[in-house]
């Protein structure tokens, strides 16, 4: 993963740590983050940046990306797909992945 891990500074909430995670419409999760940052992940793309090594290497259809159990957990953001197939988002790592103008330094 190239992208950027955000630190926590002296003083402010660590913007890591997650305060809240719900659905956004239908196909995305979104995560309210403690210095006040909100991400939304689409669940097609959450599945496709799923850490294993397995999912990168495979194409991922709509089926696939259906989440059937999404839970918060000290390791991290975990999900459980359709097809079974379990992904561990340690939180860093997950608000690494937002894709918002503000992240990616508006591209």
């Amino acid at each position: 993963m190239d992208r950027k891990l955000k630190l926590p500074l002296l003083g402010q909430p660590d913007p890591n740590v997650p305060k809240d995670v719900h659905m956004v419409g239908r196909y995305a999760l979104g995560v309210d983050w403690a210095d006040t940052h909100g991400s939304i992940y689409p669940f097609e793309r959450l599945r496709q940046d799923c850490p294993c090594g397995t999912c990168a290497e495979a194409s991922v259809t709509p089926a696939m990306a259906w989440p059937a159990e999404i839970a918060r957990t000290p390791g991290g953001l975990r999900v459980v797909w359709s097809d079974r197939h379990e992904s561990l988002y340690p939180y860093a790592e997950l608000r690494a992945l937002c894709r918002c103008a503000g992240c990616t330094g508006g591209h």
